[in-house]
């Protein structure tokens, strides 16, 4: 799965150069459940980051006419969330998930998991269907590197989990 993410940041390279839609059509996907949040909430430094990250994932898709999803972050938790630790995975409910353009990210947990998803930069896009800025994929989500929880500050994906 690393690979998988280099790759992401590699074809992000390359969209960068060669080009990113400034600006997504007025309407995204119905089945849209998934998206690239850039930067996580500028408040909320008192509280708990996995809850104040799935607010900012429910604010921009909710913002986008996608309330009627739960939306998640794919961050881990800690005891100090309040739900006691969490693994991102576990969060995100069963799948399908799909992007702003209505195109497949995975079929389910497994496949998302896999070398076998389609997760790439060209696929890795906004609530409003734009690109990340260059860099901002560069290593996996979910869990740093030295498996420390990612912070509030984004970027992380959202998914949207239906009721």
């Amino acid at each position: 799965m690393m690979n998988h993410f280099v790759h992401v940041l590699g074809a992000l390279t390359l969209t960068a150069f060669f080009g990113a839609p400034s600006v997504a059509s007025a309407q995204g996907s119905p089945d849209m459940n998934f998206f690239v949040a850039v930067e996580g909430a500028s408040w909320g430094a008192d509280q708990p980051a996995l809850e104040v990250s799935d607010t900012q994932c429910t604010d921009l898709g909710y913002a986008q006419g996608y309330g009627q999803l739960t939306w998640r972050a794919y961050l881990n938790g800690t005891a100090a969330d309040g739900e006691g630790d969490q693994v991102a995975r576990e969060r995100i409910g069963v799948g399908p998930w799909f992007n702003y353009y209505g195109v497949m990210i995975a079929e389910n947990l497994a496949q998302l998991h896999s070398d076998e998803n389609n997760l790439w930069a060209e696929t890795a896009i906004t609530v409003l269907g734009e690109y990340p800025p260059e860099g901002a994929l560069d290593i996996p989500m979910g869990s740093r590197l030295a498996a420390a929880p990612f912070t509030r500050a984004g970027p992380f994906f959202c998914f949207g989990v239906p009721g």
